[in-house]
């Protein structure tokens, strides 16, 4: 279902810039009532705030909350960052896997800094949050480091980050982090995108229309494959997050794929497994991936998750 007309005549789609302490310019916009209750939506590894489906936000905002979503550092119209990399991603996953130090330019603590200062140029004191993949961890870290920030939490195909959870099948891993794919125009990144999709994604149709359409508008943005490799570095840097979310007392949601080849589903199962009072919800045939029939079902979810604050 998607109302983006009816929506867009009520709520335009509104758009700006974060510049937070640091200096770093984070690119976001909302959507819905200005003084809806706001949900702020954290993007995962290398996707641009373009991969929220539009039917998605388009559904909440109709239910009345404001929704943000914005650019992470290193992708779309945010900052784009030049730090060291001292490791190639064999070798950062290898040392990650034996509890080595992994060198990163940042971590996801960074990035929940980040977060935290869309919300201080919004003026919210407090937000539900919405992540997915690593936008999930990113999410989780703030809700244990940041409670007084957090409303509620829905963590959607992420986990807990521990090197002892089953790693991501090769192929998923490979085609996200370090494809070989020569792109030179808007058409070959729509193909390499439903590629990808394939690839990461489950038995459920992810909506050819909603593929082209995110990948189309990624490319427009502009494409920073450096960033990838330093995001992906974060996660690595950061370790494990389980003695972080046990201290999570926030209302919780875990959504997660049960044919996810990249976040497999232990990761989801985890995570609920150590917040307390979670909520777990596997979807059947979903991957790493929002595929488009089951975007209501997210969105109820979404909006429970925020219901159980007043209840």
């Amino acid at each position: 279902m998607t109302v983006a007309l009816p929506l867009a005549a009520a709520h335009p789609l509104r758009s700006g810039t974060v510049t937070t302490p640091q200096g770093i310019e984070l690119c976001y916009d909302e959507r819905g009532p200005e003084d809806g209750t706001p949900l702020l939506f954290v993007m995962g590894l290398s996707a641009q705030m373009v991969f929220w489906p539009a039917p998605l936000l388009d559904d909440l905002a109709a239910r009345g909350f404001r929704v943000i979503r914005f650019d992470n550092r290193d992708v779309g119209l945010s900052t784009k960052l030049r730090g060291a990399i001292r490791h190639s991603p064999a070798a950062a996953i290898a040392r990650a896997t034996l509890g080595l130090k992994v060198h990163a330019p940042y971590t996801l603590h960074d990035m929940v800094d980040d977060t935290c200062a869309v919300l201080d140029t919004l003026e919210i004191e407090r937000a539900h949050l919405i992540g997915v993949s690593m936008g999930g961890m990113i999410s989780q870290l703030m809700a244990a480091t940041r409670a007084q920030r957090v409303a509620s939490l829905t963590s959607i195909m992420s986990g807990t980050n521990s090197r002892w959870l089953p790693p991501p099948k090769p192929a998923a891993l490979k085609t996200l982090v370090a494809p070989r794919v020569r792109i030179e125009n808007r058409e070959q990144y729509i193909a390499f995108g439903h590629e990808m999709m394939k690839r990461i994604g489950g038995t459920l149709d992810p909506g050819a229309q909603l593929v082209e359409q995110m990948f189309g508008e990624s490319w427009e943005r502009g494409l920073y494959p450096r960033g990838i490799r330093q995001q992906f570095f974060a996660i690595l840097a950061t370790g494990d997050l389980t003695r972080y979310v046990k201290t999570i007392r926030c209302p919780a949601t875990i959504i997660h794929g049960a044919e996810d080849p990249l976040i497999r589903p232990a990761g989801g199962k985890a995570s609920a497994k150590h917040i307390p009072g979670a909520r777990l919800h596997m979807i059947p045939g979903m991957g790493h991936d929002l595929p488009e029939s089951v975007l209501p079902q997210i969105a109820d979810l979404i909006e429970d998750t925020a219901g159980r604050v007043s209840a």
